[in-house]
């Protein structure tokens, strides 16, 4: 029980920094090992490290990632597996698929099989969470049995004897991140030698399912849905995971939907070491140098974005830089989605918003028609009827049925 105290007391504490900035970056520096982790760190585990690379240690795993982690979802064919073997040529050494993103696993493991020795990687299983709940509460057998044989297929999938951490894709409810099966589950895997490493990532309800899981004391890495907008309501949630040890990737990092973030260039026309940014490098670069996060993750379809998520990884910017930076991402991410869950939970016809405004994304900033396609037959859109109701409920008041009518016409 006095840990529970303790943890609300800490929690309350980074609530009320209102630096965020400041605080995460300090506490990353001070915040001690978890009670179940040695005082003395053991040696970093170092693969594929490439000069001009970032790295940073992933929490209690100890491995160094590149701070770019490529998502190796949308990996179908030569074009997409080319800009893969270029990321891992210049250092990226961490990968990302899972079971949900179609044969992402089959087509890139003849890669993984021959560069296992450069490369970390990380999948996922779905139907526990995204893209579709195929499990009720109180059925933990089942999920249990859906996250063993999930690990076991892509296992086969990819080519592998084990995986460096295997995790639960989208969660977003309490019980599922609580959920005792679920771990019990991987910690078999994991005496079989078929894991390494427990995660999860999550799309929506973000701020309660991060402070759950650094809670548990269960979870080594999590991916979080966060950009310098949200970051301020989910600072809390950061500080405990770092505090529990827990690596972390954020994506959906750059959020801009409301606005041309052109428009601010008038107002911040400064370089940074050098170089002049795009409003997606500036988010990335505030986010794992002041947002408490150990790499970032994007989607990837094409050379240009390579080489911006690159450039950006690479990036040692000064205290003035960083500055800068920060004022000028949190202008020009005003108003974007939170990830809060708010607008799913409210809809009265079942639309997911947010998965609604991860389609217009791929429309118009990735120009991946074949991704977008994917998120909207999740999203519902063709049930919106215009209501409103999602806007009212939302903190940033973003204008959602626009974006489905957007879509809707888009996906015609």
């Amino acid at each position: 029980m006095s840990n529970r105290i303790d943890r609300r007391a800490f929690l309350g504490k980074v609530a009320r920094t209102t630096a965020v900035g400041a605080t995460l970056g300090r506490l990353r520096l001070e915040a001690a090992p978890p009670a179940s982790q040695p005082a003395t760190k053991p040696a970093a585990e170092w693969r594929n490290k490439q000069s001009g690379m970032g790295y940073a240690r992933l929490g209690r795993t100890d491995f160094m990632t590149s701070r770019i982690v490529f998502g190796a979802g949308g990996v179908r064919g030569p074009d997409d597996m080319r800009l893969l073997e270029l990321a891992v040529e210049r250092g990226v050494n961490y990968l990302d698929t899972g079971r949900a993103y179609r044969a992402s696993e089959a087509n890139i493991s003849d890669f993984v099989r021959k560069n296992r020795d450069k490369v970390w990687i990380v999948s996922k299983a779905g139907h526990i969470g995204w893209p579709d709940m195929t499990i009720q509460p109180g059925e933990d057998e089942k999920a249990a049995r859906l996250y063993t044989s999930q690990l076991d297929e892509s296992l086969r999938t990819l080519k592998v004897d084990t995986i460096d951490c295997y995790m639960i894709q989208g969660a977003e409810h309490d019980w599922i991140v609580t959920m005792d099966s679920l771990y019990d589950a991987f910690v078999q895997a994991r005496k079989a030698g078929k894991v390494r490493f427990f995660g999860l990532s999550t799309h929506t309800n973000v701020p309660r399912v991060c402070e759950l899981a650094a809670a548990s004391g269960r979870y080594d890495v999590i991916m979080v849905a966060v950009n310098p907008n949200s970051l301020q309501e989910l600072s809390p949630a950061i500080a405990a995971m770092r505090k529990a040890g827990i690596g972390l990737v954020c994506m959906k990092t750059s959020g801009p939907i409301k606005r041309d973030a052109r428009a601010f260039d008038k107002h911040y026309d400064q370089d940074l070491v050098g170089r002049k940014l795009s409003v997606y490098q500036r988010a990335y670069v505030h986010m794992i140098n002041r947002g408490g996060m150990d790499a970032f993750i994007s989607h990837t379809p094409n050379r240009t974005v390579l080489e911006e998520n690159l450039a950006a990884a690479a990036i040692e910017p000064g205290r003035a830089e960083l500055d800068a930076v920060e004022r000028r991402v949190l202008a020009e991410t005003r108003g974007s989605c939170r990830h809060c869950g708010r607008c799913n939970r409210a809809c009265p016809n079942n639309v997911r918003p947010g998965d609604l405004l991860r389609c217009h994304a791929y429309l118009h900033t990735y120009g991946d028609r074949d991704a977008a396609r994917a998120a909207y037959r999740l999203a519902g859109a063709t049930a919106c009827t215009g209501c409103e109701i999602c806007t009212g409920v939302c903190p940033e008041s973003i204008d959602l049925p626009r974006v489905a009518s957007t879509v809707r016409a888009a996906m015609a």
